[in-house]
């Protein structure tokens, strides 16, 4: 039961970090096209302050890039679970 909890803990955590740098991404290539692109990997530490950014620029709160980001968090505490000894 403990591997099940590690592997989905793990798959969680990677498919949310991937999830969080797709939407990121696309949002920059929406903004500035193909400079966003190249503007989203060189200032990839932006990502903490990005929910802030999207707010003031498109007037909406990113409650999806919440509940992805959430879903990293489950998948920590999953895999922390499931890697006790």
């Amino acid at each position: 039961m403990r591997g099940i909890a590690t592997f989905l803990g793990t798959l969680l955590m990677i498919g949310s970090g991937i999830a969080t740098f797709v939407f990121w991404m696309g949002s920059l290539y929406h903004w500035a096209g193909g400079l966003g692109i190249f503007l989203g990997i060189i200032l990839s530490p932006g990502i903490v302050i990005f929910p802030l950014v999207y707010w003031v620029i498109e007037g909406v709160f990113p409650a999806l890039y919440f509940v992805i980001w959430a879903v990293g968090w489950l998948g920590l505490l999953l895999r922390a679970l499931g890697s006790r000894d």
